[in-house]
């Protein structure tokens, strides 16, 4: 069984990452509480290898908060399958020491019957980081 996006895949996708910058990045409040929206107690991301639970993404928050000046995710392609989704994305981050910082991410996320990430799998791609050329 699916779950219910309430939309297309690349439109759930869009306004979730897009809103999880807004609310846990540069919301101002205690990330701890605010990504209880976003991702489930249980939340597991692996990322090019390196597993992360959902407490170490929460302490993340603050050290995004203080480099990035802007951040955005585009959706180019996302594809579901009962509770799981499959997405092409990139992230776009203006740095506030200035330049930017731009990632391709392939990722497959699994969904809680809530709409909350349970468990990202995911690898990247550098596409541009001039936090590296100094």
């Amino acid at each position: 069984m699916s779950v219910d996006l309430g939309t297309t895949p690349e439109e759930f996708a869009s306004d979730f990452f897009n809103a999880y910058v807004k609310d846990v990045i540069f919301g101002g409040e205690n990330p701890e509480q605010s990504i209880d929206r976003y991702y489930t107690p249980d939340f597991v991301q692996v990322t090019d290898g390196t597993e992360t639970d959902r407490a170490a993404l929460a302490e993340h928050a603050p050290a995004a908060s203080q480099t990035f000046e802007n951040v955005q995710y585009t959706v180019h392609e996302a594809l579901q399958s009962g509770n799981t989704l499959a997405l092409r994305l990139t992230f776009d981050g203006s740095l506030k020491a200035g330049g930017a910082i731009q990632m391709e991410y392939y990722t497959f996320a699994e969904l809680s019957d809530d709409r909350r990430f349970k468990r990202v799998n995911q690898i990247t791609r550098t596409l541009k980081n001039d936090m590296m050329s100094s």
